[in-house]
């Protein structure tokens, strides 16, 4: 089916869309939700690629492999319109046969913490990608609610170059500031990223990243994917697409409309108790309003191209924002499609 925003833009029809970061967790989901019903939206509105969350956190190992082995049997369950795939010629290949792609990240380093020779072992699972601390500090790195900002401990510096050695992205969204520079100053042969970062210059919250990391991760030749989380936005609901089109024209004034993409960190929350910020309420110290939260939905995605050109960037920009970037800078180097 050919959706609107594409069918109106001769020039947009063949993009393809990536979106870098979708969470899934049984903690948070209302009861009887379906991973595969949620992307079926996101395929009905013209995305082709989407990376899942396997781990988040302080999860260690075991809920780590629990995750990656729940959301495959998910993934599954959903029918064969949707796959897995790991590089970018399996993505596009998934998408001339008309089905969904996805992919496997962690939101922590956490699983990593009991013994670096678990990185290759979570490589070869199929996870491509690592943030390196999750809002708060772990043994490897403080998060970006950590006001020492102590930046990465020596073992920290061990698991990025393990990381790099084996292909595996290092992610620096959730991180702290000194995190984020130590890791980009590193002598590594694969640029960190920002998965699912905005731009504190135009709202204040310690979870997006200031100009000055902007700049060091364009510089290093990484890449942004901004989101659509509502508080990271300062806004609501139908303001989110035109919000994060500012989000990302600001981005792009700094590193470049080459380096920007999508990392719309969707949670369906709808009917969650939200029992698990309840719970937790020291992972979100600051800038997080009682719930219920608000996120950019599938459906919003013909808004957001429209915000897009309205912030006056060209179709090929709006190409490369809305997944040839994201292929071209941050899928992972030496990993087999698992």
């Amino acid at each position: 089916m050919m959706t609107e925003w594409r069918r109106t833009r001769p020039e947009l029809e063949d993009a393809i869309v990536c979106d870098g970061l979708l969470p899934w967790a049984q903690s948070f989901l209302p009861l009887g939700a379906r991973l595969g019903e949620q992307l079926a939206r996101f395929h009905a509105q013209g995305c082709n690629h989407i990376s899942l969350t396997a781990a988040a956190g302080t999860d260690g190992p075991v809920e780590a492999l629990a995750r990656l082995g729940f959301l495959r049997r998910e993934i599954a369950a959903a029918g064969d319109w949707l796959t897995i795939a790991s590089d970018a010629a399996s993505i596009r290949r998934a998408k001339a046969e008309g089905r969904l792609s996805v992919s496997f990240h962690f939101q922590s380093a956490t699983p990593f913490a009991p013994d670096l020779d678990l990185v290759e072992a979570f490589c070869a699972a199929g996870i491509d990608r690592a943030i390196l601390a999750y809002n708060e500090a772990n043994p490897f790195a403080d998060g970006c609610h950590e006001a020492r900002n102590g930046g990465l401990s020596a073992l920290g510096r061990r698991l990025i170059t393990r990381m790099d050695a084996c292909g595996m992205r290092i992610d620096l969204s959730h991180c702290g500031a000194r995190t984020s520079f130590d890791a980009l100053e590193a002598d590594l042969r694969l640029p960190p990223i920002f998965s699912h970062s905005n731009a504190r210059a135009l709202f204040d919250h310690e979870r997006n990243i200031t100009d000055d990391q902007i700049r060091a991760c364009a510089a290093r030749g990484g890449y942004i994917g901004v989101n659509g989380v509502g508080m990271f936005l300062g806004v609501a609901g139908p303001q989110i697409p035109q919000a994060m089109a500012r989000h990302l024209a600001h981005i792009a004034g700094l590193a470049g409309p080459d380096r920007v993409g999508l990392g719309l960190d969707f949670m369906f929350l709808e009917g969650s108790d939200y029992g698990f910020y309840h719970a937790a309420k020291g992972r979100w110290p600051r800038g997080y309003p009682e719930p219920p939260w608000d996120f950019f939905q599938p459906e919003q995605l013909d808004d957001l191209v429209a915000a897009l050109e309205a912030e006056g960037f060209g179709p090929s920009e709006i190409r490369g924002i809305l997944g040839e970037n994201y292929l071209r800078l941050a899928l992972p180097i030496g990993v087999s499609p698992p």
